[in-house]
């Protein structure tokens, strides 16, 4: 069960791809929408965590950012944790590497561009280890990023690194083929 309470969003938020956002471009956000809420709620079942995040970021802008979050009740004092991202340290980093990575709590506090959240550190729900890896589409866009984090029993494995690979091909893909049928409505009209 998702303990979260703010992955409601309405209407298509104007950005640098769709300015002024039209029918079109609605009907393509809803859909986006329900992938990214229910892609961030099955990964975190299927990878056993107890919190999950999808980011889409336009163009590495974090001024765009669309933000779903799934925490378990282990997390529930986070439940309305509202705070936009912006991408602080390793957070901004990760965007950069367009691969996976996989960091043990060790690993991560002691990785050099933690920084523990800022000013959010006592806002923000800890991390307790990290697997992420890009959404990046087939010419090499990168559209954001999937974590996880505090995996439910020890840490993060090669082999949930492989699955978390494959699921977020599989919601790369579905926001490709959703991004490429607005497209076409668009030339259509």
């Amino acid at each position: 069960m998702n303990t979260y309470q703010s992955n409601v969003v309405t209407g298509a938020t104007p950005n640098p791809v769709m300015p002024t956002p039209d029918t079109i471009d609605e009907e393509f956000i809803e859909t986006a929408n329900v992938i990214i809420s229910t892609a961030v709620e099955l990964v975190r079942q299927l990878i056993p965590s107890h919190q999950s995040a999808i980011a889409i970021i336009i163009d590495k802008n974090w001024n765009y950012v669309r933000k779903y979050f799934s925490l378990s009740e282990k997390y529930a004092n986070w439940a309305h944790y509202s705070t936009a991202a912006v991408g602080y340290g390793i957070h901004n980093w990760i965007l950069e590497q367009n691969k996976t990575i996989r960091l043990t709590q060790a690993e991560l506090e002691n990785h050099p561009q933690w920084k523990n959240f800022g000013i959010e550190n006592s806002k923000h729900p800890p991390m307790r280890g990290w697997l992420v890896t890009p959404i990046v589409d087939r010419e090499g866009k990168n559209w954001g990023l999937i974590q996880l984090s505090d995996r439910a029993d020890g840490d993060f494995t090669q082999e949930d690194e492989a699955l978390f690979t494959d699921f977020t091909r599989l919601v790369t893909l579905s926001l490709e083929k959703s991004w490429e049928l607005r497209n076409l409505k668009k030339k259509s009209q």
